[in-house]
């Protein structure tokens, strides 16, 4: 062999053993490929897509607690989708039918069963079983308005609570409470509460209701503002259920005509119509509008509202005090929890349930609590929400108790929001016929 030929074999024979060493050095030290491209894996996280609706302060603390979430989880990216609420169940909608649904969304306890019945949420039944789940610290009431034909489909995350709210400032005041009412018990009967507003309620003479030559015409101030026809689902089907009655039936149809229910019905009418220490629709108006709001204007005693309230009220200076709702045999209210569900499309399961469970378990709860704006439904953040808003919120948490078990219906649906605040609103006033407004009402349902 010439000694050109020796010399380019010699180095041949060396490139030969660097390509050896190399690809020797591209192995892993268990003889695995390093090389995420030869096995199809990747240090990239997964990105599951989390919607709700909400103003832009609700979606800032949103994205606060997923980003808490996505720090105690680097492999889940979550993108946060965010929409007024017409243009989210719009989308909801559209997203069905098209097959694009986000991997987790929020749910309203109101529109449980008819999204549910456009096959969009996932049963977590089993899931939550198989990752141990502890639902015993949700309370029924709150589970049960998440659930469709007896199936979770979705988990509350927060839980507005109606309650009894009062001026404190007016009770405090001779000017404003010239007969000494006294203010209400932490459990009112509807006894205690008539007796109070009618001291509570002045004619332009100063007069109060249950004095003689009180003027009913002419009221300047009025012990309490309701409007249960205004308000169905939030303060007139719980003080129906206190008294053993419903305002619609398991098969969807009107609940108003039974004895019990007539009762209820009456009572608010007298208080309006007859005894005037309540405000009328036109009353209401004058007033603002808002009856959960009315302590605020200085001119009405008492009013339901729910623990969303308390921010007016402190935006107003109304010093105010909190009771359970009026009851009539038994202490009963509504509790209004947002939710959280997976969609059944999903092709992220695992990584949709973590975010599910995360946000309504203790952690994420917990610091849900924390910012102070929301009650969480989860009770082991109890004492996370109470260290941050005061012992006065314990109130909202003890109320969860008292939470009436009626999930909404795609009738009740259309009872609360298209039908009913307009047949019944006046009528249950005093003004009009109530009976022919009940007939043609569950001639609506049929």
């Amino acid at each position: 062999m010439g000694t050109n030929k020796k010399r380019f074999f010699a180095v041949w024979m060396m490139a030969l053993a660097l390509i050896m060493v190399f690809t020797a050095c591209g192995k892993s030290n268990n003889g695995n490929a390093a090389d995420p491209a030869a096995t199809g894996k990747t240090d990239e996280p997964v990105t599951i897509t989390y919607s709700q609706w909400g103003t832009a302060e609700e979606l800032t603390r949103t994205q606060e607690l997923l980003d808490l979430f996505m720090a105690d989880n680097p492999g889940i990216k979550v993108k946060l989708e965010g929409k007024d609420w017409g243009s989210y169940w719009d989308g909801l909608t559209a997203n069905a039918a098209g097959g694009t649904l986000p991997d987790v969304m929020k749910t309203s306890f109101a529109f449980i069963d008819k999204y549910a019945q456009l096959g969009i949420f996932k049963e977590l039944d089993g899931l939550l079983a198989d990752s141990k789940f502890d639902l015993n610290n949700i309370d029924a009431s709150l589970l049960g308005l998440h659930q469709y034909q007896d199936k979770q489909v979705s988990l509350p995350i927060d839980a507005n609570v109606i309650v009894w709210y009062y001026n404190k400032g007016m009770f405090a005041d001779p000017a404003t409470n010239p007969k000494g009412a006294k203010e209400p018990s932490l459990e009112p009967t509807w006894a205690e509460i008539e007796e109070i507003a009618a001291k509570m309620t002045l004619d332009k003479n100063g007069k109060s209701a249950d004095e003689e030559g009180f003027d009913g015409n002419n009221v300047v101030q009025w012990g309490l503002s309701v409007s249960p026809g205004a308000t169905m689902d939030w303060f007139l089907e719980p003080e129906l259920w206190s008294n053993d009655a419903k305002l619609i039936n398991e098969d969807g149809t009107l609940a108003l005509n039974t004895p019990e229910a007539q009762e209820v019905l009456s009572y608010f009418i007298d208080l309006t119509k007859n005894k005037k220490i309540n405000t009328t629709p036109a009353q209401i108006e004058g007033l603002g509008g808002q009856v959960n709001l009315a302590i605020t204007t200085n001119k009405v005693a008492m009013n339901p509202g729910g623990s969303w309230n308390t921010a007016h009220y402190k935006e107003a200076k109304t010093e105010y005090g909190i009771t359970y709702l009026p009851k009539f045999k038994t202490t009963q209210t509504v509790v209004q929890p947002a939710g959280i569900a997976i969609s059944d499309k999903t092709k992220h399961e695992a990584e949709a349930l973590k975010l599910l469970a995360w946000l309504a378990g203790p952690e994420g709860q917990t610091a849900l609590a924390k910012q102070g704006n929301a009650i969480p439904a989860n009770q082991a953040a109890s004492d996370a929400y109470i260290a941050t808003t005061g012992e006065e919120n314990k109130i909202f948490l003890d109320a969860q108790k008292f939470g009436i078990i009626s999930p909404f219906t795609a009738k009740k649906t259309d009872l609360v929001y298209t039908y009913g605040e307009q047949a019944l609103k006046l009528p249950l006033a005093g003004e009009g016929n109530l009976q022919p407004a009940l007939d043609a009402l569950a001639n609506q349902l049929k």
